[in-house]
């Protein structure tokens, strides 16, 4: 037999209808025990692939769910990404990621991409645009992990974020609890985490008896290049003693420049913790993310909703552990 082998040829070789062949294939308990190992004998001879992709869609359930992430290259959010495909396996479910670069054009064709294929539902890493969600996912569930979109009001979807207030405001204390006097804070570009580290910076400072200055406030550009030219002005010119950096591709750019700075070891801190920081020549205090839990809550909220159609959204807020290294 030449070709694609269908539901069909196998009925004909076994001499039963398409629907007998069917619920053979599928165990069903309405064909004799015989007749389906025989149905399944001549399937696997014939070379017979069942269409798991057409049943699903008359079933209106894939087992699959999309992910959209900004940027697999960042630590991270690599992590990040097993922990929801590890959450999504041992629930049963295949996952479809896709790479948005931090593009709001590409996060555009993604959730067209995901929906084309009729994922049951989607997990998203905002890129911080004002997408209209509800226009495009329509009746499609949705959780947002680690970043959620600029919103003026309710957002209808759930949201699982760390608190990066409390992430934040804990490192910076710690530095200042180890003697620093003056911090500036290389801040993400990412409107959404940059508002609420920043807010938590200041708290720090605020609480600590120091006055914000914008001085020694810099913003990083979306792909870091001004991050080198930044650290050598806040702690060159504005003569910083400690630094606080809002992310971990922040963070690569600031310990190449260090050492062309030569400067007497300062207090350094971050969010998003990494294994090699343990390798660094100098102390260094961080906010590690429970990323783990960060993927499973997301994974379990968002099958719930596919359970529940009328559940109501959450925001679910997990704290950053501090770790000094």
């Amino acid at each position: 037999m030449t070709g694609k082998v269908t539901i069909k040829d196998v009925a004909k070789a076994a001499g039963v209808s398409e629907a007998t062949v069917s619920r053979a294939l599928t165990h069903s308990p309405r064909v004799k025990r015989d007749t389906r190992q025989k149905i399944q004998n001549i399937a696997n001879n014939l070379g017979y692939h069942p269409n798991g992709l057409a049943r699903s869609i008359r079933l209106q359930h894939t087992h699959t769910l999309g992910v959209i992430i900004p940027d697999i290259l960042n630590a991270f959010f690599t992590k990040l990404s097993r922990a929801i495909e590890d959450a999504a396996d041992k629930a049963g479910y295949d996952v479809v990621l896709v790479n948005t670069d931090e593009s709001l054009a590409k996060e555009a064709n993604a959730l067209s991409l995901l929906l084309e294929k009729q994922v049951d539902g989607i997990i998203i890493t905002s890129a911080g645009g004002p997408t209209k969600y509800t226009d495009i996912l329509g009746n499609t569930p949705a959780v947002f992990v680690d970043r959620m979109p600029p919103v003026t009001g309710q957002l209808a979807y759930d949201r699982v974020l760390v608190d990066n207030i409390q992430g934040t405001q804990a490192v910076v204390t710690e530095l200042i609890h180890q003697g620093a006097q003056r911090i500036g804070i290389i801040n993400s570009a990412v409107s959404f985490t940059a508002t609420e580290r920043m807010t938590g910076y200041r708290e720090a400072l605020t609480q600590a008896g120091f006055e914000p200055d914008a001085a020694i406030e810099a913003t990083a550009r979306t792909d870091n290049s001004n991050v080198q030219q930044m650290t050598r002005q806040l702690l060159v010119n504005q003569k910083c003693d400690g630094l606080f950096v809002a992310d971990n591709t922040i963070m690569e750019e600031v310990l190449r420049k260090l050492p062309a700075l030569d400067l007497p070891p300062i207090h350094l801190g971050g969010f998003d913790d990494q294994d090699w920081f343990d390798f660094l020549p100098q102390p260094i205090v961080t906010a590690r993310q429970p990323i783990a839990q960060l993927g499973q809550t997301a994974i379990d909220r968002l099958l719930a909703k596919i359970d529940d159609p009328d559940l109501l959204p959450e925001e679910i807020r997990l704290a950053a552990t501090t770790i000094s290294r």
